[in-house]
């Protein structure tokens, strides 16, 4: 038998040939790992050219508005109102509220004739009234009310118990709840549910920069979830990008997370699968062509020890790594990466990848690596174990040498830590670490005081809300006498006061609708700047 191995630019294609059979397969390779499609912007162009046709045939003024609902087949929560108005005019639209539930409004700023206006924060399963008022430039207004019916509550939503809700101490917004591997959607402070995606999706749920989705998300009835979506809130999808992985026969091809780097590209967790190894690469996406322009393999910065002697959960399936975060430290070029299964948090230059620091427990480190590792400032630490979602906090302390990091630690102890704690509880924690001096000390934390009604083996978040300086803390798979639940904690400022909690339940064991991560967002970003110029014909002054 003889071999011939031919370089591609789509990856190593192996050939090999005897007098009987000749069989090839590919292996995936980083000259191209991701690609851009068109196919959903393409339907939904379509779907536009029918509705704005609709309007252009008919007479639609403000006191007879065209009305769109889930407009592009992507929210259902959503609608579009198309007018015209007879001066120009800027747009409040308002959908009204349940009880002591402040209603949701929103101003278009502009003044114009013609207007095509959002609508968001419908409620499911209710005949929703909408005011729509028009304002001219002499203080004239004019209102408008319309009723939108909605379907009624989505299945896949978790039964919801809010335990404690104080809307005046809260981050403002809704709070999103991003499953392992379902529809993510939005719940105001009662926990009715306001917004949500029809699109099956997978880990990542983000805002980027221009007040656009980003989100991990499947087409295929395996859910086999390989695209990124970005998307308007009404579903209008913006890019598509696929990761292509055609030898990885698990669905968690995009398994943990996907940033927005500041060249705007994005920086996504996959699978290396040219060998026996997963959940240890990162690719940079090209935001414009969708093609891979840096592959990036942990195994590179790590001794073989710890992959080729790896004994953990997933050891089967190659997982020594189990990369679940990537956040963009802009201050020094770096990013923090969490490795849940080596329970540690590191800084890489990016996209060098030297390593910066080592936030985990001492032992088990190579002579390299242990250097790098931060040293107790009191010499004691609870150091973090099996931790999710590591994000750098806005400046805490007037010191330039300082970095705090907040992350949800689930506080099981894989590779290294403490046994004799491991399991007891999980918190969110944040660490000061002193980039100068190598050191890390405590400076916050909630969850252990709840032992373990407050732990969760796998999935978890902690945010830093940037408004109140509360944090949001999600506790993703609780286990209970009937399955699993799922915790989301609010805590004011430093305090540790609860003032907003819900508790989802109704959680199976290996059920995709297990809670990821969960963000407070206002509904209406700030960044969309959406227009309520009519693309079709517009007019403004």
């Amino acid at each position: 038998m003889t071999f011939l191995i031919l370089a591609l630019a789509a990856g190593w294609i192996i050939i090999a040939e005897n007098t009987s059979q000749t069989v090839s397969f590919s292996i995936f390779h980083s000259a191209s790992t991701t690609s851009s499609e068109t196919s959903l912007i393409e339907e939904q162009e379509e779907m536009e050219k029918e509705w704005r046709q609709e309007y252009i045939d008919g007479n639609h003024t403000f006191d007879n508005p065209m009305v769109i609902q889930d407009p592009y087949g992507e929210a259902p929560l959503t609608a579009l109102t198309k007018f015209r108005t007879e001066n120009p005019s800027r747009i409040t639209v308002t959908v009204a509220s349940r009880g002591d539930v402040q209603d949701i409004t929103h101003t278009y700023p502009a003044f114009n004739q013609e207007h095509e206006v959002p609508v968001l924060g419908l409620y499911p399963g209710t005949d929703n009234e909408v005011t729509i008022e028009a304002e001219d430039r002499q203080g004239n207004v004019q209102e408008q009310t319309v009723s939108l019916e909605t379907d009624d509550t989505p299945a896949f939503a978790h039964n919801r118990e809010v335990i404690e809700s104080s809307p005046a101490e809260m981050e403002p917004g809704l709070t999103f709840i991003t499953p392992g591997k379902s529809k993510a959607y939005g719940v105001d402070e009662q926990g009715d549910i306001r917004w949500y995606s029809s699109r099956t999706g997978g880990f990542v749920f983000k805002r980027l920069s221009n007040g656009n989705l980003l989100l991990g998300a499947s087409q295929s009835e395996d859910k086999r979830n390989e695209y990124l979506f970005e998307t308007d809130m009404l579903g209008k999808i913006q890019n598509q990008y696929k990761v292509n992985l055609p030898n990885y026969e698990d669905t968690n091809v995009i398994h943990h997370d996907a940033i927005e780097l500041p060249n705007n590209n994005l920086l996504v967790t996959v699978h290396d699968n040219s060998n026996a190894y997963e959940e240890d690469t990162m690719v940079e996406i090209d935001r414009a062509t969708g093609e891979t322009v840096e592959t990036l393999d942990l195994k590179d910065i790590f001794p073989a020890e710890a992959y080729e002697e790896y004994s953990g959960p997933n050891e089967s399936d190659g997982d020594w790594m189990h990369l679940n975060a990537i956040w963009y430290d802009k201050e020094n070029r770096s990013i923090l990466i969490s490795g849940r299964h080596q329970s540690a948090v590191l800084s890489l230059t990016y996209p060098e990848m030297n390593i910066n620091w080592i936030l985990g427990a001492p032992e088990g480190w190579s002579a390299d690596m242990a250097k790098k590792v931060l040293e107790p400032e009191n010499g004691n630490l609870k150091y973090p174990g099996a931790q999710h979602a590591p994000m750098i906090l806005p400046d805490q302390d007037d010191n330039p040498d300082t970095k705090d990091v907040l992350l949800f630690d689930n506080n099981t102890t894989i590779t290294r830590g403490d046994e004799s704690i491991s399991r007891d509880y999980s918190q969110g924690i944040q660490y000061r670490i002193n980039e100068e001096e190598g050191t890390v000390e405590t400076v916050w934390k909630y969850g252990e005081e709840r032992g373990k009604d407050f732990f969760s083996n796998v999935v978890g978040d902690a945010d830093y809300m940037y408004e109140t300086t509360n944090r949001l803390l999600t506790s993703g798979y609780q286990k209970v006498n009937d399955g699993y639940q799922a915790t989301i904690v609010e805590t004011a400022g430093d305090t540790g006061e609860v003032v907003y909690e819900l508790e989802l339940s109704g959680i199976k064991k290996g059920d995709g609708r297990v809670v990821y991560r969960s963000e407070r967002m206002p509904l209406y970003p700030e960044a969309w700047n959406y227009s309520s110029a009519s693309p079709s014909g517009a007019s403004s002054d």
